[in-house]
């Protein structure tokens, strides 16, 4: 869950060798409680795509906070959180503004330290509860209590790291201290099997994977066409004598970047054949693509029940969650995904989601250039914010017509205009698609007022969209 933008302590007078804990990204004390939001765009996503609970942490740097386990719907933060603090969230992350810790090995000294002072405070701490007289009462905080649970072995650090380097340096921190693990993101741990077998810690396999080479997917069907078998094509020797060879040495990069992918979308079998059990985290990952990756897993040699186990049963264990949740059984909680057949197969959808009990319902019977709304709600200009990781794009919609039918334009960050196709409404939901150089866009947004929100879709994957309407019919 995203922050609440704040600055933490700054200002002229900071030591940048000392600062502020938490511009130090050192917040072990906060709980991702007050991030929670059940209409966040990407819970949404996760919610229309079957995902019903997970484990949630704030965001931030080193030590951002402690951790929840959430329901993907309700009403409140309050009806989302099934269990609080199960784990401290950690990672190998600097901090931001040019303060200490600036260095990855600046992190792990300061974890150390955070680790060593809290055990000698819990120590102290003992002492005086055992015999106070004579003794000065033990100096206290937020920041080091909140490690106790972690060094009575009752709460994991729940580290993220997706590098193989972080996760050795994790792995030899926790020989050190001692402390109780869980590790997420792993893309690269492909790379450390060895290293992981034998590990206790529940292990959580991001779903986020690397795209394909730009070049050989979008513009050379040579290069397409050998980046399927890229071992057989790639030439580790190849030198570029001059500067007329350079396009043959760029084809034998795109050759080794499908190499190196190839391990990635193979990195979920690789740990199933080690036999390591683990689940999946979709931290990095974009919302809409989690199941075109699952599909991409599988392809690679995944077997299907174990990604379906990975995504079911083995995390409630994993999360000590296995009394409540993983199986269908009667006197579990109510979470639940229909589906109108295989959960896997491309063309398969979900129909309904439960979650906790509350139905979320994805059948229409509104057709696609249905209208059985109101068009009041919908005519008229929005401007539109499209939220993606290169940045906020914004333009506009134009929406006309009556209940006959509706027609309208969609402008884009550069005034680039493109018709609206299949444009539906009704009532609540607004759907409609684009034509773009990208490949067709699907929009999807909840009308409420004079703003949506709701979630755009491509072969470039799923990203939030708001919006707001700038002017309308009379009324």
């Amino acid at each position: 869950m995203p922050d609440d933008d704040s600055e933490g302590e700054n200002g002229e007078d900071v030591n940048p060798g000392n600062p502020p804990s938490d511009l130090a990204g050192i917040q072990p004390d906060q709980s991702v409680r007050p991030f929670l939001a059940p209409d966040d765009s990407d819970l949404g996503t996760l919610r229309e795509n079957g995902f019903t609970a997970g484990h949630v942490v704030p965001d931030g740097d080193m030590l951002p906070g402690a951790g929840a386990i959430a329901f993907y719907g309700g009403d409140s933060a309050d009806d989302m959180v099934l269990e609080e603090n199960p784990a401290l969230f950690a990672q190998i992350s600097t901090a931001s503004g040019y303060v200490y810790p600036a260095t990855d090995m600046a992190v792990i000294a300061k974890m150390r330290q955070l680790y060593r002072e809290a055990e000698r405070r819990k120590q102290l701490e003992a002492q005086y509860q055992q015999n106070p007289r004579g003794m000065r009462q033990p100096p206290q905080d937020p920041i080091h209590s909140a490690l106790f649970p972690v060094l009575d072995g009752e709460t994991p650090l729940a580290f993220y790291a997706d590098d193989a380097l972080s996760l050795h340096r994790i792995l030899d921190l926790r020989q050190e201290l001692g402390f109780p693990l869980m590790l997420a993101g792993l893309a690269e741990s492909h790379e450390l099997v060895d290293a992981l077998t034998g590990v206790e810690a529940p292990l959580f396999l991001t779903l986020d994977l690397p795209e394909k080479p730009k070049r050989s997917a979008e513009s050379d069907t040579t290069v397409a066409d050998t980046t399927d078998q890229p071992g057989r094509y790639y030439d580790p020797d190849l030198q570029t004598p001059s500067q007329a060879s350079m396009d043959e040495e760029e084809k034998n990069l795109e050759l080794r970047h499908a190499m190196e992918r190839q391990q990635y979308l193979e990195t979920a079998a690789t740990l199933h054949e080690a036999g390591l059990q683990f689940g999946f985290s979709t931290r990095e990952a974009t919302p809409g693509d989690v199941r075109d990756n699952l599909r991409t897993m599988i392809e690679n040699g995944l077997p299907e029940e174990t990604a379906l186990s990975a995504l079911t049963t083995r995390p409630a264990s994993l999360l000590g969650l296995e009394n409540r949740l993983g199986t269908v059984e009667e006197g579990k909680i109510a979470n639940l995904v229909v589906t109108d057949g295989d959960y896997f197969d491309e063309d398969t959808e979900v129909q309904h989601t439960f979650v906790d009990g509350r139905l979320y319902d994805y059948t229409s019977d509104t057709e696609e250039g249905e209208v059985t709304g109101d068009v009041s709600a919908v005519v008229g200009t929005w401007s539109y914010t499209l939220e993606t990781p290169q940045g906020d794009l914004e333009g506009t919609i134009t929406i006309e017509g009556d209940q006959s039918g509706l027609e309208g334009t969609f402008t884009g960050p550069r005034g680039e205009e493109e018709d609206l196709q299949g444009i539906s409404f009704d009532g609540t939901t607004l759907s409609f698609s684009v034509s773009s150089p990208q490949g067709t866009i699907s929009i999807s947004v909840t009308v409420e007022g004079d703003t949506f929100e709701g979630t755009a879709s491509g072969d470039f994957g799923s990203f939030p969209i708001t919006g707001e309407r700038t002017s309308g019919p009379e009324r």
